[in-house]
């Protein structure tokens, strides 16, 4: 018997609304299809679970479903029941018992929808709009999809699943026989030999999630927790060698911690269910070493712990590691949040106190079944000497979002204290001090002031350290630096018009520090750059111009290009893949601008521009348009660096400010420079790209 247990019960909880689900130009997409499982049902009572579901990142999903809408009945489960028959009052009532196997397949074939049950056509619909999957889509069984807020499990086993990319006749669904191979062939064929689950096609790896295990040649499922989801066993074509991304699922909200050298981070894992606190470590921020869920659900179904391990924070004190997480739990009927308590003393083994569990006080905070009460950030405070906790909550008598806080002399009885002054509610709160000045960081902006109460004011030139593509960032301090990290949104569908979806990439580590007027610049951490070792353009070579080079010039001092009539362009030939290091000069009134992936096509690419007559700069592309206020002094050179990876492109500027974006339209292209206004040189420019026998 085979169990394989990683703590990660599923969800991907979108923070937008859903996305039309049209896939990326040139994906490969799946309309008609057929959906086979032979099943047995550990009883007759449970609902909404799925044996079979196939389910994109846009949170669109069809699956063989039972009882969710009618106890006892099978029905084809969909998003928001899109393409699902509400009056289900003619479906057949299921008779079977535990030990009887039943094969069950849906499909689809333009506009209609038929379900069989052991090869018998059972009920026939039309809908008016079918939903295009992409080839890609993950595959989930037990749990009806993973956007589900109060999910729901099958309970019982599976001992084939298969799902086809064509709309099977009744002939050949009667045909099928489990763990006997078909023609035509399946995208996608599940069996259970041997004490595992096995993609028989090849083309998919699975996951047991929770209480899932494999034996006798089934899935066994147990109503509860149990589920297994497969994705593409190919790495997603937009991944990156540098970038850290669970091989199923996607990064969101880090919790970093650095101790004795290492940098430890926990994350939030979602679309994979109720979403579980996973944790890596790595010595060099590059390289990491996946380590074992550190919470995962595993309380009663109406508790604090029986839904999602949302975000809070590590902190080391009392003798040993302590967690402050979210418990969030919409069927709680107390409330979806309260403020949960782990311990450890290795940072790989972590007890729960629920006994410690933290509501709001209904004085300082609402304390109402519908409030916000999450996020708990927790430090030791040198000045007042006691611990504090900083967390989101809402305002007691007028409901407003605040950043609130708690304080304690041992971890473990807490005060509430009045908000902090000045400081709007934000998820994701990060506080600390460098020199005389404080910072709270909040998911996408940040205020800062002179005592840690507030109050707490924007920063001269801008609030926002990356927006909008970074969210959710927090850092640690590694006993040198402060070192921040959070996530480049995914969008669903892969393209750049995509809507965002909550969680992606991890983002490179970056290195924050104080600039003039309570600026908080940032630049990539030191030891991201250095596995960019091999060179493969140098402006002092004179490389080749494959592009329109007039008002262009290579001059003993760099390449110049001249503006003053108009604008001036040019493009090199560079990798798909890089990191890129310039340094230009350029007039006061000219603007510059350096195109990642640049086509054939008119405005196509990634574009990064500077203007400094308006203290100015903005990532950008045809889909996109992000400018920013920054301070640009142009009488002095100005320093670029970018990293180009996959879907990621992170930019940085005179090691200040960064501007990062998803880049998925053009996964390929030359680096184009073009200057109007005004004359720009460019003095040095590197491009690099790693060494792949290091990853």
């Amino acid at each position: 018997m085979l169990t394989f247990r990683t703590g990660v019960p599923l969800l991907s909880l979108l923070v937008v609304m859903l996305s039309l689900g049209v896939p990326a130009p040139g994906q490969r997409i799946i309309n008609d299809k057929t959906l086979v499982a032979w099943v047995t049902l550990a009883n007759l009572t449970q609902r909404g679970g799925s044996v079979l579901t196939l389910y994109d990142p846009a949170s669109q999903f069809d699956g063989i479903v039972f009882g969710e809408l009618s106890p006892g009945k099978w029905m084809a489960g969909s998003d928001l029941f899109h393409r699902t028959e509400q009056n289900q009052k003619s479906y057949p009532d299921e008779k079977a018992d535990s030990h009887t196997l039943v094969q069950m397949a849906i499909v689809y074939q333009g506009n209609d929808v038929r379900m069989y049950r052991d090869g018998a056509l059972t009920m026939q619909y039309h809908i008016d709009q079918p939903h295009s999957f992409p080839e890609d889509s993950a595959i989930v069984m037990g749990l009806r999809h993973p956007g589900a807020g109060s999910p729901s499990h099958f309970a019982g086993s599976i001992e084939d699943a298969r799902i086809y990319t064509v709309a099977l006749t009744p002939e050949q669904i009667a045909a099928l026989r489990p763990n006997k191979p078909s023609q035509p062939k399946p995208l996608s064929w599940w069996t259970f030999d041997g004490g595992k689950a096995v993609d028989r096609m090849g083309k998919f790896t699975a996951e047991l999630v929770g209480g899932a295990t494999v034996t006798n040649g089934r899935l066994l499922l147990n109503g509860a927790d149990a589920s297994l989801i497969a994705m593409e066993t190919e790495p997603m074509k937009d991944a990156s060698p540098i970038h850290f991304r669970p091989r199923l699922g996607v990064f969101a909200d880090p919790i970093p911690f650095s101790w004795k050298g290492e940098h430890h981070i926990f994350y939030l894992r979602g679309d994979i269910g109720k979403v579980p606190w996973e944790h890596i470590v790595s010595q060099d921020l590059v390289h990491w070493k996946e380590l074992p869920a550190a919470l995962v659900s595993d309380g009663a179904p109406n508790g604090p712990d029986g839904g999602n391990m949302f975000t809070g924070s590590a902190v080391q004190g009392e003798g040993q590691f302590h967690i402050f997480y979210t418990g969030d739990n919409g069927s709680n009927p107390q409330g979806t949040e309260f403020i949960m308590h782990a311990t450890s003393t290795d940072l790989i083994h972590w007890t729960k106190h629920p006994e410690d569990m933290i509501a709001p006080d209904g004085v300082h905070y609402k304390n109402a079944p519908a409030r916000d009460f999450r996020d708990p950030y927790v430090f030791w405070n040198t000045i007042e000497k006691t611990y504090w906790m900083v967390f989101f909550a809402n305002d007691a008598h007028t409901g407003a979002g605040v950043q609130g806080l708690a304080t304690s002399k041992d971890l473990k009885h807490w005060e509430f204290q009045p908000p902090l002054d000045g400081a709007g509610g934000q998820e994701c709160p990060d506080l600390f001090q460098i020199g005389d000045t404080w910072y709270l960081i909040g998911g996408d902006h940040y205020s800062i002031a002179k005592d840690p109460r507030g109050p707490y004011t924007a920063p001269q030139i801008s609030n926002v350290i990356d927006r909008p593509f970074v969210y959710a960032a927090k850092r640690t301090f590694d006993g040198k630096r402060n070192i921040w990290t959070g996530w480049l949104w995914d969008r669903s569908p892969r393209n750049d018009n995509g809507s965002p979806t909550w969680g992606g990439t991890q983002c490179l580590p970056r290195e924050l520090y104080p600039g003039p007027g309570g600026q908080l610049y940032c630049r990539p951490a030191a030891e991201v750059s250095t596995v960019f070792t091999q060179t493969v353009l140098d402006l002092a070579r004179k490389p080749a111009i494959v592009t329109d080079a007039s008002h262009w010039e290579y001059t003993p001092t760099g390449l110049a290009g001249h503006g003053n009539a108009g604008s001036a362009s040019c493009a090199l030939a560079v990798p798909d893949n890089y990191m890129l290091q310039c340094k230009l000069q350029m007039d006061p009134g000219a603007v510059f601008t350096l195109t990642l992936r640049q086509t054939d096509q008119s405005a196509s690419g990634y574009h990064l521009i500077l203007r400094p007559a308006k203290q100015e700069a903005e990532i950008s592309s045809p889909a996109f348009h992000e400018p920013r206020h920054i301070t640009l002094d142009a009488s002095h050179p100005i320093t670029i660096q970018a990293f180009v990876q996959g879907s990621m492109i992170e930019t940085f500027i005179n090691d200040q400010y960064a501007f990062s974006c998803r880049a998925y339209d053009f996964p390929s292209g030359h680096l184009g420079l073009e200057v109007s206004g005004g004359d720009a040189k460019v003095l040095a420019l590197h491009v690099k790209v790693h060494d792949t026998k290091q990853h």
